[in-house]
């Protein structure tokens, strides 16, 4: 969230609102998602986490790239 309340996302993605109960209350929040079809809040013990860090997928070294000792 920008420093004037503006909402911005880092990855490209399909934005949910949802509501959530928090003690008596309940609040409204919104967030991210990867596909179009998902509903938030997720359910992370049947789905599992959903989270993208910017990690980059390298190539994975072939046995004959290693260095031989």
């Amino acid at each position: 969230m920008g420093r004037d309340h503006t909402i911005y996302a880092l990855e490209p993605g399909f934005v949910r609102f949802f509501k959530s109960k928090h003690g008596s209350k309940e609040r409204k929040y919104v967030g991210l998602v990867l596909s179009r079809g998902e509903k938030l809040p997720r359910d992370e013990a049947a789905l599992g986490r959903s989270r993208h860090f910017g990690f980059v997928q390298l190539p994975q070294p072939t046995t004959a790239s290693w260095p031989q000792i």
